[in-house]
């Protein structure tokens, strides 16, 4: 299973829908590597949710599923917007809590 059809997945469970747009073209600065440019082709997932609908349980399996995600795909960041805030995770657990 791919990580976006996980990602839908856990988004349609929690929050009753997602969509997931066709690749995207990025880049990102990679301040580790003296500024470095790099290229990437990300997909963007959406997520329109009922404020409700985002209890504590909720957010414990969003957060496990976040963590995960950026483990399993070696990614430097994974971020996620709530509301109109930014949240970018960059050190994941070890394992889902």
């Amino acid at each position: 299973m791919t990580c976006v059809t996980r990602a839908l997945e856990t988004l349609g469970a929690l929050f009753r829908g997602a969509t997931a747009y066709p690749r995207a073209r990025g880049v990102w600065r990679d301040d580790e590597r003296g500024g470095e440019l790099q290229y990437e082709e990300p997909t963007i997932v959406t997520c329109y949710a009922d404020p409700a609908a985002l209890t504590d349980s909720a957010r414990l399996r969003l957060r496990a599923f976040l963590h995960g995600l950026g483990r399993e795909a070696n990614q430097g960041e994974v971020g996620i917007v709530i509301g109109d805030k930014y949240y970018g995770i960059t050190k994941f657990d070890r394992e889902s809590v």
